[in-house]
């Protein structure tokens, strides 16, 4: 059962925050979300049955603390997907915003997300800029899509100096985001199916498909430990971003586009074989990902009716935000984390 303030009272934002085994990092993480200078919101925590002590930090810090907030406490590991939709279920806000337990947000952080959404109703998202906090380089300048049909980070590995325009652009990492309940309540929330990895790529190409638009905003800033929870290379990190990344396209993706950028999708399944297989030797989870992906085939396509039903934007305008694999920046990035990823 939920813990906390009896009832919740209607705020503007609702935080979430979902965690599992989190006792290393959760209190840095939420004393950056009390210490934010924008006051109008709740805090929700759905804890994934951690086995450390991640309740008991999170419950001494909220208990000294004047706001709102619920403790839920889940018995199974729901992954990142399915926990964030329970905390949603019980949430107030106009706007729901979404921060890892392993990322810190600055003081503005909040306030500069709202006053973007704020400024326009045609906004449904909004994303953050993530500093990764070993390298002090950018994790991600908000989230794009290449022409391979697969998201990437904006800026991944560059200066935080650069990409400072507030911008229009695919989408946003969940790791740090805001979200317009309108929106949520049109388009859904995350797939569980997704479990955890491109579960925010899935609700970004659904947003940009109902006519959503997605607003970066650069003086939104949070610091990120990176895959500090399931490792940047594990065999579960490999297997969810590898069966992940297909399952969004088939439940997504209309035929005309595949066919349009189908030479840009073999070039990016090449690149993903000799990245994952051949330089880190991750053979076992790639396959059994892709032999899931077929499994989930006919209920993947199931869900595409559904979509096809929001669908306002048409296929030339959803091209404009595509990148292509040999635009220089992107090109770069993925030769980088080739040679050194």
């Amino acid at each position: 059962m939920p813990s906390g303030s009896d009832l919740l009272k209607e705020v503007k934002v609702s935080i979430i925050i979902v965690t599992f085994n989190s006792a290393d990092i959760i209190r840095d993480a939420l004393n950056s979300v009390l210490e934010q200078t924008f006051k109008d919101y709740e805090i929700i925590i759905l804890d994934n049955a951690s086995k450390d002590n991640t309740l008991g930090i999170v419950t001494g810090l909220l208990d000294t603390w004047h706001g709102d907030y619920k403790i839920i406490p889940s018995s199974l590991n729901l992954g990142f997907a399915e926990g964030n939709n329970k905390a949603f279920e019980i949430t107030t806000g106009k706007y729901i915003a979404l921060i890892n337990p392993d990322a810190v947000a600055e003081r503005q952080w909040l306030g500069e997300l709202v006053a973007a959404m704020d400024a326009s109703s045609e906004i449904g998202i909004c994303a953050s800029k993530i500093i990764n906090i070993d390298s002090h380089m950018i994790d991600s300048a908000g989230d794009g899509f290449a022409k391979s049909l697969q998201g990437y980070k904006r800026g991944e590995g560059l200066p935080p100096e650069t990409f400072c325009n507030k911008e229009y652009i695919f989408g946003a990492c969940a790791c740090a985001a805001l979200y317009r309940r309108t929106m949520l309540d049109e388009i859904g929330f995350f797939d569980p199916d997704f479990f955890l990895i491109h579960e925010d790529t899935d609700l970004n190409f659904r947003a940009q498909l109902a006519g959503w638009r997605v607003m970066y905003v650069p003086s939104a800033i949070v610091n990120h430990k990176v895959r500090s929870s399931i490792g940047a290379m594990s065999d579960l990190a490999t297997y969810y971003s590898t069966r992940n990344k297909d399952l969004l396209v088939l439940k997504n993706a209309d035929l005309t586009l595949i066919i349009r950028c189908f030479p840009q999708i073999i070039t990016g399944k090449v690149g993903e074989f000799i990245y994952f297989v051949i330089k880190h030797k991750k053979y076992r989870p790639y396959l059994q990902a892709k032999a899931d992906t077929i499994k989930n085939i006919p209920n993947t396509i199931k869900k595409r009716s559904s979509i096809k039903k929001l669908k306002k934007n048409h296929d030339d305008y959803l091209s404009s935000l595509l990148v292509p694999v040999w635009k220089h920046d992107y090109l770069l990035q993925k030769m980088r984390k080739l040679l050194y990823g």
